[in-house]
């Protein structure tokens, strides 16, 4: 098989899809399982909405608090609430957390995520009916892992058919920071809504820029469809990022020409099927008033005009925890992790804007910028005299990922004139760094819980006081590496036989 043989296989959808699958679903599992359960942000109230969904209870009664509901579940799925021995306290370790109880004995409870979209829990919550204890709690990670990796893999995908697919998919990786894959292997529905945001935003940019098949536009209609349905369903805020992916494609090849292409009948059904998803979020956030109800916190009799400055002024903070902050937001990355991807998304920000031509694609470029930067405050100053400041920084993460993936696009035109040699170093260069800034964040978050955050390295070898299931602290140790190694070696095939390659020009993204 020649080079170029070896690329074109390489570029085939289901031979991407497939190797993609299995990297985000080697490293999702691998935090599902180091990780104690319930230590992620409002995880047990995540697993009890889940578990209740699937019992056929959507809503439940009303609590003591306007976001609370009154549900029953299995016991095991409500003391995973038990958790204040292990939340916000850094040094404190997974052997703390009581016992879960009897799965077969069901409980009254609450939950705070009672009013939410119950799209995202019918998918996750099944494994609550199995007769399997305790481990049902984790099976309910798995699932969310392996549907998380799917859309994922849908994602990298569609970027890799895109005309000039290298930088595009280099990005659609990178952008899956720490903060992003932790989620993905928690119950928490904020996963599910970055990556059907980065595979809609994907397949809408392949959609409107590859020319008609009538094989290849049914399965991207599909795809457009699932992902775009799933997206308006995943949380309260969600149909507006939706709503941002639409406008930033139909700017990036003109209005006119994405109602042309979006007007074919395969994907005239999915644009169809979305907007039917969509007004069925809308309504179950009205009817709901689940935005609205998310309790009161510090910043409480705030102005707008407070609100926005405070917002905008912590930026870098929110940036921060999307990169690399886990547990109860006690677990932080190590500090390189955090300048790394900073590095990373100004670079190649900057170079898009910087030395790409102007065009099309770089005024939708300005617009996911702006979005980027001034969305979250705009959405946190509207509410922040009656609710206080609830915005965390992985609540931008869809944002960040169409910013990133938008930049990368721009300026793959560029990155496609450089010699094949000089791209695949830079692409070994941020696969490999990005990948041990990945496991550095995993290993660092194992720590935590093994021997807590304070104690040296040795502790964690020496006197681990809680193991995740399965192996020792030295065995996890080696699985971590090993995964590591296996997510590189996929990135690098994925991303590194897509450079060089350019099939067809970028159909409006050109300048």
């Amino acid at each position: 098989m020649t080079s170029r043989q070896a690329q074109e296989v390489a570029r085939r959808p289901w031979f991407v899809f497939i190797l993609s699958l299995m990297a985000f679903g080697a490293m999702s599992v691998l935090w599902a399982t180091t990780s104690p359960i319930g230590a992620s942000p409002d995880e047990p109230a995540h697993y009890i909405k889940a578990a209740s969904v699937v019992r056929g209870q959507l809503i439940g009664e009303p609590g003591p608090r306007p976001q609370d509901r009154i549900v029953s579940v299995p016991e095991t799925v409500a003391n995973t609430l038990n958790v204040s021995c292990l939340a916000f306290k850094s040094d404190a370790t997974g052997d703390c957390l009581p016992s879960f109880g009897s799965a077969k004995e069901m409980v009254e409870t609450r939950t705070s995520a009672g009013l939410y979209n119950p799209t995202y829990y019918v998918l996750v919550g099944w494994p609550s009916l199995l007769d399997a204890g305790p481990s049902a709690l984790y099976f309910m990670r798995f699932a969310s892992a392996a549907v998380c990796s799917l859309f994922l893999a849908m994602m990298v995908t569609f970027l890799s058919r895109l005309a000039r697919p290298a930088l595009p998919v280099l990005a659609g990786i990178v952008v899956m920071t720490p903060t992003t894959l932790f989620l993905s292997g928690s119950v928490n529905p904020n996963a599910f809504e970055i990556v059907t945001t980065g595979a809609f935003f994907s397949a809408l940019l392949y959609a409107a820029t590859s020319p008609p098949s009538r094989r290849g536009d049914w399965w991207t209609a599909g795809s457009l469809a699932l992902s775009g349905a799933m997206l308006a369903n995943s949380r309260g805020l969600a149909p507006a990022w939706l709503g941002f992916a639409v406008v930033i494609v139909a700017v990036s090849v003109g209005f006119f020409p994405f109602v042309k292409r979006m007007s074919r009948p395969p994907m005239l059904i999915s644009v169809g099927l979305v907007a039917v998803a969509a007004v069925f979020a809308l309504v179950w956030t009205v009817k709901t008033n689940s935005l609205p109800a998310v309790g009161e916190y510090p910043g409480v009799g705030s102005t707008f005009g407070q609100g926005f400055t405070t917002m905008l002024s912590n930026t870098v903070d929110y940036l921060r925890m999307a990169v690399g902050v886990f547990g109860w937001l006690d677990s932080p990355a190590p500090a390189w992790v955090l300048v790394l991807y900073y590095v990373l998304l100004a670079a190649i920000t900057a170079y898009a804007l910087v030395f790409s031509p102007r065009s099309r694609a770089m005024a939708a470029l300005w617009v996911a910028l702006a979005a980027c930067l001034f969305m979250p405050p705009l959405i946190q100053a509207s509410t922040v005299t009656v609710s206080g400041y609830v915005w965390q920084g992985r609540y931008t993460l869809p944002l960040i990922v169409m910013l990133a993936v938008m930049a990368a696009v721009v300026a793959s035109n560029r990155f496609s004139e450089l010699p094949a040699k000089e791209s695949r170093r830079l692409v070994v260069v941020v696969l490999s760094v990005t990948t041990v800034a990945q496991i550095a964040s995993l290993l660092t978050n194992l720590k935590r819980y093994v021997v807590g955050s304070s104690p040296e390295w040795s502790a964690f070898f020496e006197g681990p006081r809680w193991i995740p299931p399965f192996f020792s602290s030295t065995g996890w140790f080696v699985v971590c590496v090993l995964v590591a190694a296996l997510y590189l070696i996929i990135a690098l095939v994925v991303t590194t036989r897509s450079v060089g390659l350019s099939t067809r020009p970028a159909k409006g993204l050109a300048p």
